[in-house]
Protein backbone atom coordinates (compact mmCIF):
# COMPACT_ATOMS: atom_id res chain seq x y z
CA UNK A 1 0.00 0.00 0.00
CA UNK A 2 1.43 3.38 -1.17
CA UNK A 3 2.25 5.44 2.04
CA UNK A 4 -0.29 8.71 2.51
CA UNK A 5 2.60 11.09 3.70
CA UNK A 6 6.24 11.04 4.94
CA UNK A 7 5.11 10.45 8.28
CA UNK A 8 3.86 7.31 7.17
CA UNK A 9 7.40 5.86 6.53
CA UNK A 10 8.12 4.07 10.04
CA UNK A 11 10.73 1.70 10.98
CA UNK A 12 8.25 -1.16 10.42
CA UNK A 13 7.69 -0.24 7.01
CA UNK A 14 11.35 0.70 6.01
CA UNK A 15 11.89 -2.87 6.85
CA UNK A 16 9.30 -4.45 5.03
CA UNK A 17 10.56 -2.35 1.84
CA UNK A 18 14.06 -3.84 2.28
CA UNK A 19 12.93 -7.24 2.69
CA UNK A 20 10.01 -7.28 0.32
CA UNK A 21 11.22 -4.33 -1.85
CA UNK A 22 9.03 -1.42 -2.76
CA UNK A 23 6.04 -1.54 -4.93
CA UNK A 24 3.91 1.84 -6.02
CA UNK A 25 0.79 -0.78 -6.92
CA UNK A 26 0.10 -2.49 -9.70
CA UNK A 27 2.14 -5.81 -8.36
CA UNK A 28 -0.77 -8.31 -7.83
CA UNK A 29 -2.16 -7.97 -11.28
CA UNK A 30 1.42 -8.11 -12.99
CA UNK A 31 2.20 -11.46 -11.09
CA UNK A 32 -0.81 -13.05 -11.97
CA UNK A 33 -0.01 -12.42 -15.10
CA UNK A 34 3.25 -13.70 -15.08
CA UNK A 35 2.16 -17.08 -13.42
CA UNK A 36 -1.00 -17.25 -16.15
CA UNK A 37 2.29 -17.32 -18.39
CA UNK A 38 4.44 -19.79 -16.62
CA UNK A 39 1.25 -21.97 -16.76
CA UNK A 40 0.71 -21.87 -20.16
CA UNK A 41 4.13 -22.59 -20.88
CA UNK A 42 4.42 -25.48 -18.41
CA UNK A 43 1.66 -27.04 -21.00
CA UNK A 44 3.26 -26.55 -23.70
CA UNK A 45 6.28 -27.83 -22.64
CA UNK A 46 5.80 -30.98 -20.10
CA UNK A 47 8.86 -32.25 -18.32
CA UNK A 48 10.59 -35.49 -19.49
CA UNK A 49 9.69 -38.48 -17.04
CA UNK A 50 11.67 -39.06 -14.79
CA UNK A 51 14.33 -41.75 -15.56
CA UNK A 52 13.82 -45.89 -14.34
CA UNK A 53 15.58 -46.44 -11.47
CA UNK A 54 16.91 -49.60 -11.97
CA UNK A 55 16.91 -52.74 -8.94
CA UNK A 56 19.64 -52.80 -6.52
CA UNK A 57 21.25 -56.65 -6.44
CA UNK A 58 22.19 -57.76 -3.20
CA UNK A 59 24.78 -60.26 -2.56
CA UNK A 60 23.28 -64.26 -2.10
CA UNK A 61 25.41 -65.28 0.83
CA UNK A 62 26.06 -68.85 1.49
CA UNK A 63 25.05 -69.89 4.82
CA UNK A 64 27.45 -70.86 7.78
CA UNK A 65 28.11 -74.49 8.57
CA UNK A 66 28.87 -75.47 12.03
CA UNK A 67 31.48 -77.68 13.01
CA UNK A 68 31.79 -79.18 16.27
Amino acid sequence: MPATGKEAYTALRGRLILTNGYCAGGCAERRAEEQAQQQTQQMARPEPAPAPVAPVQVPVRTPLRVVR
